[in-house]
C-alpha cells in the first residue's frame, strides 16, 4: 500500500508525513531521539518541511479526518502539531527519550521547546516495525488544552471551552 500525506500549515511549515508500508522510497528511523532531535533543529532554523514515518493506525487516522472532511477544507487538525499552533518561534529545545516498561520496541520521546517564549511539553510515541521506527501517536502535554494527536483526528477537539457549549444538550456540573 503506498501512502503519503500532506499536511500544510499556516505557519509555512509543509509536514510531510509519510507512512511506512510499501512507501517507494519510505523515511527510515534509526533512532527516534535522534530523529526527533533533528526535526526541532529543522524546525529552530524555520524549516519548511520536516518528514517523519508514521504507523499504519495514525496514517490513517489522518486518511479518515481527510476523507470525513473533504478535498477544500481544513478538517479536524487546523494546527501543527509539532509546534502546537499555527505560528511558530521554536527555541531551547529539549530532547529525551525512555523505552516503554516490558516493550523494548516502544519508546516514548519528550521535547520540551519554547514556542514565541511559551514553555511547550510534546510527547511522541514511537513504535519498532519491519520497516523502522514510526511514529504511532503525539501528545501535548498543558494544564488547561493538552490534546492527543489520534483523538483529534478521529474526534475533533474537546478542550474545556467546548464543554459547556450546549451543542449536544447536556451540560456539566
Amino acid at each position: 500500500m503506498k501512502s503519503s500525506v500532506l499536511v500544510p500549515a499556516i505557519a509555512g511549515i509543509t509536514l510531510a508525513l509519510t507512512a511506512s508500508a510499501g512507501n517507494a522510497s519510505p523515511i527510515k528511523v534509526a533512532d527516534p531521539e535522534k530523529a526527533m532531535r533533528q526535526a526541532y533543529a529543522a524546525l529552530e532554523k524555520e524549516a519548511q518541511e520536516v518528514e517523519l514515518p508514521l504507523s499504519v493506525r495514525l496514517d490513517g487516522l489522518f486518511k479518515l479526518d481527510q476523507k470525513e472532511t473533504g478535498p477544500d477544507e481544513v478538517g479536524r487538525i487546523d494546527f501543527d502539531y509539532f509546534v502546537n499552533g499555527q505560528d511558530s518561534k521554536i527555541t531551547e529545545p529539549v530532547v529525551t527519550s525512555r523505552t516503554v516498561e516490558n516493550a523494548p520496541d516502544r519508546r516514548i520521546v519528550v521535547v520540551r521547546f519554547k514556542n514565541f517564549d511559551e514553555e511547550m511539553e510534546n510527547h511522541y510515541f514511537w513504535e519498532k516495525t519491519r520497516a523502522g521506527w514510526v511514529l504511532d501517536d503525539v501528545r501535548f502535554l498543558d494544564g488547561k488544552e493538552g490534546y492527543t494527536l489520534s483523538l483529534v483526528l478521529k474526534y475533533g477537539w474537546d478542550g474545556p471551552e467546548e464543554l459547556n457549549d450546549g451543542e449536544t444538550g447536556v451540560q456539566s456540573k
